[in-house]
């Protein structure tokens, strides 16, 4: 196993792309279709407080599939899902997402299924370039100075006058 766990996901050979200006034709949708054909549904008991329903009935949902071959998600979008939800996928490359927020399967599956939309929506959008700070402009650095020579003009007029 490696030893940096986030090394198993940096690909070095791609380049990472960021979002530019206007001119940039990639846009986040505000609906992603998922096909549930390629996702993995299982049900299992869910923990927490409920009484007899939750030590009987199999609601929590879990949904699985593999990242590297759902080719319904954008290679750009599967590396960024790489780098940031690093935690929900295992070492085989398989991305699980929960749910057993409620009572019954048929909440929790569309609540899985909407964490998943959510999941995908937020590392759809490419990351904005970072424009690194270069120091005062010129204009500020002018300011300074007629800011300083002002203050040092009033301090002058305070002084003892000579006759």
């Amino acid at each position: 196993p490696p030893k940096n766990p986030k090394s198993r996901f940096n690909n070095n050979n791609s380049t990472r792309q960021f979002s530019n200006s206007a001119n940039d034709d990639w846009t986040v949708p505000e609906f992603i279709q998922i096909p549930e054909d390629q996702l993995q549904i299982s049900f299992s008991r869910s923990s927490g407080a409920g009484g007899q329903n939750v030590n009987k009935v199999n609601t929590k949902v879990e949904l699985r599939f593999h990242l590297d071959s759902a080719k319904w998600i954008p290679q750009e979008v599967r590396q960024r899902l790489k780098s940031n939800e690093s935690n929900r996928i295992s070492n085989e490359g398989m991305m699980t997402v929960t749910s057993q927020e409620y009572r019954t399967q048929a909440q929790n599956r569309k609540d899985a299924l909407k964490k998943l939309e959510d999941i995908l929506r937020n590392s759809w959008a490419r990351p904005k370039v970072r424009k690194m700070r270069k120091g005062l402009s010129k204009k500020t650095k002018e300011n300074r100075r007629e800011m300083k020579k002002r203050i040092g003009e009033k301090k002058a007029s305070r002084r003892r006058v000579e006759f």
